[in-house]
């Protein structure tokens, strides 16, 4: 049996043993390899050193049965990445890059067995990105000999720890724990992972957009989210306005959307208050396997009057659009999906190029849009080659911008597109999130397990949730909403490497790794035993949230980046103060020995999360107080339509791909006529 379907059917006795992924399974020493990059001694003095950072059963006698560097021949992996530099201008290199040039786009036993080529930004981003490693393992390597007083390969283990603790070691330590935990975890393709399990799948920005590698949960805004100013009233000192159609007037776009991208659910389970502000028919099919996580913290939902249920999600749960079903590997979220089961808006564009109508143009950015008067002729791009920049042109009848809120905010500045309301680019929202950590010491969550997430609860999206309205107005608010909140999850095996990382250093920085390292990452306190919620929060719009251009700071073709300027409202505040002691009640009912609950800006040191990207090209039927009309028409000109997240009105209390899909298909079917 391949080690890749034996991942997801290992017996509970084995899992909790674990160290490192799949432990328990044969280990085998590093066979000899011809090098790539290294010579023999410093294949040696790395192969020493990553041994000290993930000891094996050769390197302590603590680790007997549980594999490490040298088991997972983490050298050959280091080696085989920096010797790939020769190889960027002919063969696609294997490097471990989270998977982007694996062939991930059939079925099939042997998903990995080919890579495509790189395109020419990716090449040499790659061959700067390479020089400089080789550099540093030089450097780094001669330093550790130098240390060890020759030769850092003869030095005792205990010597050898210190002097990877050593301040002038430290940088090079550093760039060896990143590619020890790498070389561990890597698809085994890519070198490295012998013997051991795991693939980590983080893919970049690709065709078919962030879809391609999102957690596909679909929940719908609420009818008071396309109405907030009617329903609730207006906030100081926020733009709050109403969309310029209701949830009623959607609803079928959501049903078209839905159908089209296949979503799961079980609306017999779903709050009355949900279908209530929401209203829907059956799902297109019915609920997947539900993780143990999600259950439990469902469970503490429950226990303090919450009332959570299947969320919704756009991942087969059998087979839909001839596509395999979910198979519950658990590289989910941030991860490209290997048998193609949540496909989401790769589904459109497929039946789109179907047609024999639609061209796809990857690798080129549009840089403006060229205007004649009140009218579009064409776009201007961009591609990098090998030789570098080429530029071109398209001409148009029509031109639709769909780059996500903060790429089609810039696009349209650089093209000086006409702002009679003064509105464009302000009024970004970017959601308030609050993140909910527990640790359950008793028992094991396998919270990184199965589709990210799949139980949600929607009772903080209500501005009656119990004690809300009572807490806002003593802050001088009308009222608070929180959001859409997401049960249970946990982190990958990397992540928690670099936490313990960490926290190891703090209390003994002389050696922030080893044995001990390894021992934490058994126990895996904040992975296997870990579980959270996280509560998406209605992000209020004000103008002087923007996207603009910089004014001193160019990307690689010349042209302005976007710059942004955010900070926290006093609403999101307000809210977030309210709603953490109530998820940090609700992990507590869950039976966790620790919770805790923090606003994600708590977290990247006061800077929001990209998750969710919206306004900066407002919709309404005023041009006075909006950037496009009431179906994403630029206001000023005939033929400019925007198909994204910028034309949103108020950010919602829901996470908003669905409502980006059903507002696009809606303004479409009005450019295509009837």
């Amino acid at each position: 049996m391949r080690r890749r379907a034996v991942i997801g059917a290992i017996p509970a006795a084995v899992a909790s043993a674990a160290v490192l992924g799949v432990e328990g399974c044969t280990s085998s020493s590093s066979t000899a390899r011809v090098l790539g990059f290294f010579t023999s001694h410093q294949a040696a003095v790395v192969g020493d050193a990553t041994a000290r950072i993930a000891p094996g059963p050769a390197d302590d006698p603590a680790e007997s049965g549980h594999p490490g560097a040298r088991e997972a021949d983490v050298t050959g992996y280091i080696d085989s990445m920096l010797g790939a530099l020769g190889a960027l201008d002919g063969e696609a290199p294997p490097i471990f890059a989270g998977g982007p040039w694996s062939n991930r786009h059939t079925s099939g036993p042997d998903l990995m067995a080919r890579f495509a080529a790189l395109d020419p930004v990716a090449r040499i981003a790659w061959r700067r990105r390479l020089q400089g490693w080789q550099q540093e393992y030089r450097r780094g390597i001669a330093t550790l000999d130098k240390l060890a007083g020759g030769d850092f390969t003869k030095a005792s283990r205990a010597k050898q720890d210190k002097i990877l603790a050593m301040p002038a070691a430290s940088s090079f330590t550093s760039l060896l724990f990143e590619h020890t935990i790498e070389g561990m975890y890597a698809a085994p393709e890519y070198g490295g992972n012998r013997n051991l399990a795991g693939s980590v799948d983080d893919l970049p920005q690709v065709v078919g957009g962030g879809t391609v590698h999102w957690d596909a949960k679909v929940p719908r805004f609420w009818d008071i989210d396309f109405q907030p100013l009617s329903a609730l009233g207006p906030v100081p000192g926020a733009d709050l306005a109403d969309w310029p159609f209701s949830y009623a007037d959607l609803a079928p776009y959501y049903d078209e959307v839905e159908t089209l991208i296949g979503v799961q659910g079980d609306v017999t389970t779903m709050p009355a208050a949900v279908l209530e502000h929401a209203p829907r028919g059956p799902f297109s099919m019915p609920p997947g396997p539900q993780q143990r996580s999600s259950l439990v913290v469902a469970a503490g939902a429950t226990a303090i009057g919450m009332h959570p249920f299947a969320y919704p999600m756009a991942i087969n749960s059998v087979p839909y659009n001839d596509q395999y079903a979910c198979n519950d590997c658990g590289f989910c979220s941030g991860y490209g999906c290997p048998v193609v089961a949540r496909p989401s808006a790769l589904m459109p564009l497929r039946t789109a190029l179907r047609t024999g109508r639609v061209s796809l143009v990857p690798e080129t950015m549009v840089t403006s849009v060229v205007l004649t008067g009140s009218s579009a002729t064409g776009v201007r791009w961009v591609r990098m080659t090998s030789s570098g920049p080429v530029t071109g042109g398209e001409s148009a009848d029509a031109v639709v911008m769909a780059a996500s809120a903060i790429e089609t905010v810039r696009l349209a500045l650089l093209s000086s597109f006409p702002d009679a309301s003064g509105k464009l680019g302000r009024r970004l929202m970017l959601h308030s999130f609050i993140d909910g950590t527990a640790i359950f010491t008793e028992e094991r969550m396998h919270a990184y397990r199965g589709r990210s997430v799949t139980q949600c609860a929607q009772d903080t999206c209500d501005p009656d949730f119990p004690g809300a309205r009572a807490f806002a107005r003593a802050h001088g608010l009308p009222y608070i909403r929180g959001g859409n909140m997401e049960l249970g999850g946990s982190q990958d095996p990397i992540a928690e490497g670099q936490s313990y990382q960490t926290l190891l250093g703090y209390v003994r920085s002389s050696r922030p790794f080893g044995t001990e390292f390894k021992q934490l990452m058994r126990s895996s306190i904040l992975r296997d035993r870990l579980a959270g919620c996280q509560l998406i929060g209605n992000d209020l719009p004000y103008l002087d949230h923007t996207v603009t251009l910089d004014p001193t700071v160019n990307d690689v073709f010349g042209l302005p980046v976007a710059r942004i300027t955010w900070s926290t409202g006093k609403y999101e505040q307000v809210a977030q103060e309210f709603y953490v002691p109530v998820m940090k009640k609700l992990l507590t009912a869950a039976g966790a020995a620790v919770a805790l609950a923090v606003p994600a800006t708590t977290d990247s040191g006061g800077l929001p999360t990209g998750f969710h990207i919206m306004g900066g090209m407002m919709m309404g039927a005023d041009p006075r107080s909006s950037v496009t009309d009431t179906y994403g028409r630029v206001h000023g000109l005939d033929n400019v339509y925007i198909a994204d997240g910028s034309v949103f009105v108020t950010s919602g209390a829901h996470n908003p791909t669905n409502t980006i899909m059903a507002v696009a298909l809606r303004n479409m079917r009005h450019l295509a006529g009837p």
